[in-house]
């Protein structure tokens, strides 16, 4: 057996009812809640709302909280973009990408409405594990060169969560990850343009078309994670490691064991723990005017991701590390108008001269820990923060999750806040119950 057909075995295994698969699916159900917030939050913008429009075909596929409709890989890739658009959508550090944005905008892509909502949601489960797994092999040197992972091992972990779902045969689904991994692409300069979220946008069209191509009698080469010239010694330069990549799959799974990011800040998860500190900082009512200089302590790879030092605009700003502190000293807080396409304050770039970065902190860059310096006349201050609010050691409780969705779709979803007997929903139910609200 190679290690495609092996990873293929695991990935067509069924969900069976137990309390550890149950945790699983409510993991996934609330991952789905704050995906659709975060879908609905992204259609707000007038420049969305044209994009919609212009770039909607008439289709079978209804376009989640619109009027409009378009085609199955249109829907997917619209979707993934507005769903990762504020950057408010969920991240697995060992995948260092969103999960969510690009597997369940394939998933709603191609499923039709008397799907099962536990199906639904456990290929969602199948597709995080494939991305966590892969990302445990591929990071940090992947993020290292230049690779968005939501982009590329995105696109791996959408594809694997729609041949879970439609149950292909083996070989089928061998060519599916194949057609996949020839599309799988995207690059961390995107960031603080458009093109990062339509990464996302871009990763589950991918899947889409791949699946597309098969169902249609297509062929693609099946080993393509075989260790003599598989994807990963392309993009890596170096073969999978067969028994780390499936040993144990989903025992625990990467939901459980790692934990989803789930955020409360439309920025850069890299940044949140520096953002904490500075409203640390702005709780002692320091004076910027008494700061002489500024240090931010990073882990050896913690901002690699934190792309902009000099942000000129408010989207360049969600990636950088110093924007973000300055307005978390000025105002204790971030808002969304922060993070328009307005053109930066200038007296951010006053202040801005003041800020280093250091990579010095001893400790693991998966906890995105950050050490704030403030160095004023009279004192040295340092603020500590390893796990900040919504990361997975100190994560967001579900009613928090609940009161997030609630605030971005304007009370659209609090009708599945109280739903019981989830299992035996489909989506068709889901979109019907929405569409009353």
């Amino acid at each position: 057996m190679t290690v495609t057909e092996d990873l293929v075995f695991h990935l067509l295994k069924r969900y069976k009812p137990s309390t550890h698969n149950q945790k699983q699916l409510e993991i996934a159900y609330l991952a789905f809640i704050d995906y659709l917030a975060c879908l609905s939050k992204g259609l707000e913008t007038t420049k969305n709302q044209a994009f919609i429009k212009s770039f909607g075909l008439l289709g079978e596929k209804k376009i989640w909280f619109s009027s409009y409709s378009t085609t199955p890989e249109r829907l997917a890739l619209l979707q993934g973009y507005l769903a990762h658009y504020e950057d408010l959508d969920d991240v697995l550090v060992t995948y260092r990408g969103h999960p969510s944005a690009v597997i369940f905008s394939a998933l709603l892509a191609v499923s039709e409405n008397d799907v099962q909502l536990k199906d639904f949601l456990w290929s969602y489960v199948q597709g995080v594990e494939l991305a966590g797994r892969l990302g445990q092999q591929f990071q940090p040197q992947h993020v290292k060169d230049g690779w968005h992972a939501t982009a590329t091992i995105g696109t791996l972990a959408a594809t694997a969560a729609i041949g879970s779902l439609k149950q292909l045969s083996s070989d089928c689904f061998s060519q599916l990850l194949s057609l996949a991994t020839s599309q799988a692409s995207g690059f961390l300069y995107q960031e603080g343009t458009d093109g990062k979220p339509l990464n996302a946008g871009f990763a589950a069209r991918n899947a889409v078309v791949a699946y597309q191509i098969i169902r249609s009698g297509l062929s693609a080469y099946a080993d393509p994670f075989s260790s003599k010239r598989g994807w990963s010694q392309t993009i890596i330069g170096k073969a999978l490691d067969s028994k780390q990549l499936l040993e144990n799959w989903l025992q625990p799974s990467q939901l459980e064991k790692v934990g989803l990011w789930f955020k409360n800040y439309p920025i850069c998860s890299a940044a949140t723990a520096g953002l904490e500190a500075a409203q640390k900082a702005f709780e002692l009512n320091l004076s910027l005017s008494e700061i002489e200089s500024l240090v931010i302590h990073f882990t050896e790879d913690g901002d690699r991701a934190l792309t902009h030092r000099t942000p000129q605009n408010g989207i360049e700003g969600k990636f950088s590390i110093e924007y973000i502190t300055w307005l978390g000293l000025i105002k204790g807080k971030v808002d969304y108008s922060d993070f328009s396409e307005n053109t930066v304050d200038q007296a951010f770039h006053q202040f801005r001269n003041l800020i280093t970065r250091k990579n010095d902190l001893k400790a693991s860059s998966e906890k995105r820990t950050i050490c704030l310096e403030i160095i004023t006349k009279e004192e040295t201050y340092s603020f500590l923060v390893e796990d900040p609010k919504g990361s997975p050691a100190n994560p967001l409780l579900e009613d928090d999750i609940f009161e997030k969705a609630s605030q971005l779709s304007h009370g659209k979803l609090d009708v599945l806040f109280k739903i019981k007997e989830r299992e035996t929903l489909t989506l068709g139910e889901i979109k019907k119950l929405l569409s009353e609200r």
